[in-house]
């Protein structure tokens, strides 16, 4: 119950009713009528004996909220919102017409939900589809922030590492930094070596197709070069992909009956044509982020099932020490000239490109597959 003190009080004539949205206002020492329909309470002014029109003397007014009614609306307003915030993630977009299904209840809600989402700048309606809503990018900016020498130096070598990527990634990252910064010119205490893109100013193709299919999670249709000529699969993209200076597209292949979905990636220039089918979405299984965040090539997948057991030189131990070149790497044991590191693989090419980027440095002791395919490489390298 809150006490309030109204010092200056509108006139009123007889019989008219005060109330207030959520609440009911009495007099204290008096009982209030309920109004049925909303729960709410309404003070009736009988002071009919003042001159009509005369000011309303101070009064002590007592306002008894119903707070199991307020907390109830504000609860189904915070359910809906962090459900919004959750498609949103999960798909990158709702729709008003999914959430009123979804909530069970009226378009006009949801539409007043959405609206106040829009005017705090946290959503913005798809230019293209009416009733569809994405996240708001557009206020982000660096202007609010407070950047020290440190950090101008951090985003300016970000700024030269993101040229690395080439085309529209590496566009929409230098974007972001220019709001706020000129950093061609700044120097910066960190330096890369990497491969360097030929062409970095040329355009992925179907680089917006993709792009929207992943963020969506929209199904595709997808053509490409294969060793037998062209081949077309519907598939689930999930990420674009860069190993050793290259794209890949990542995607897992539409499930046929019992059989598991495995991670595929393929090298974005043999990619022919791409259609969106932008009615049949998926959900992306968990497992994939755990996959992509172990992978040390694009020579992944889902069960990493086999043992490799290495005997390495400590001349190259710090090498070891600092990075993960195999999968689950960890050293064994540690002895005067050599440790021994184990891994797990799914396929022996998860582990062959830094086997043979260390030799003659390092020995493969188990299995023996991975051993004769290493063998077997040097061979045919050997022979000229």
């Amino acid at each position: 119950m809150i006490i309030a003190v109204f010092r200056e009080m509108r006139e009123l004539d007889p019989g008219h009713r005060v109330r207030e949205r959520g609440m009911f206002l009495r007099d204290e020492g008096r009982t209030g009528k309920t109004d049925r329909n909303d729960g709410t309470h309404k003070f009736y002014n009988e002071v009919s004996s003042l001159p009509h029109g005369g000011p309303m003397p101070v009064k002590r007014i007592v306002i008894t909220t119903n707070p199991k009614k307020r907390l109830q609306k504000f609860n189904n307003f915070k359910y809906r919102v962090m459900r919004i915030i959750t498609e949103l993630h999960n798909k990158g977009y709702v729709r008003a017409k999914d959430l009123e299904s979804k909530f069970d209840i009226g378009i006009r809600t949801i539409e007043r939900d959405l609206t106040i989402m829009k005017e705090d700048h946290f959503i913005v309606q798809d230019e293209f589809e009416k009733g569809k809503w994405l996240f708001d990018t557009s206020g982000q900016s660096w202007d609010k922030l407070e950047v020290t020498d440190h950090d101008a130096a951090t985003l300016a070598f970000l700024y030269k590492f993101s040229k690395v990527f080439g085309g529209q990634i590496s566009k929409s990252v230098l974007k972001s930094i220019d709001k706020m910064f000129c950093v061609d010119d700044t120097e910066y205490p960190f330096f890369m070596i990497t491969p360097r893109v030929k062409r970095p100013d040329s355009e992925l193709p179907y680089y917006r197709a993709l792009y929207d299919s992943i963020q969506n999670k929209n199904k595709i249709n997808i053509t490409y070069k294969s060793g037998d000529g062209e081949k077309t699969v519907k598939a689930w993209p999930f990420s674009f992909i860069m190993c050793d200076g290259m794209w890949y597209l990542g995607y897992l292949l539409e499930p046929q009956g019992r059989q598991k979905q495995e991670i595929r990636t393929l090298r974005y220039r043999n990619i022919l044509k791409v259609a969106p089918l932008t009615e049949e979405t998926f959900e992306k299984p968990a497992w994939i982020k755990d996959m992509l965040k172990t992978a040390r090539n694009i020579w992944f997948n889902r069960d990493r099932c086999t043992r490799v057991v290495m005997r390495i030189s400590n001349r190259i131990k710090d090498y070891f020490d600092h990075n993960e070149y195999f999968p689950a790497q960890k050293i064994l044991d540690e002895g005067p000239e050599y440790f021994t590191v184990e891994a797990k693989i799914c396929n022996n090419n998860e582990a062959i490109p830094s086997i043979l980027r260390f030799l003659p440095e390092i020995k493969v002791l188990e299995p023996k597959g991975l051993k004769a395919d290493v063998n077997r490489r040097i061979a045919d390298y050997l022979k000229g």
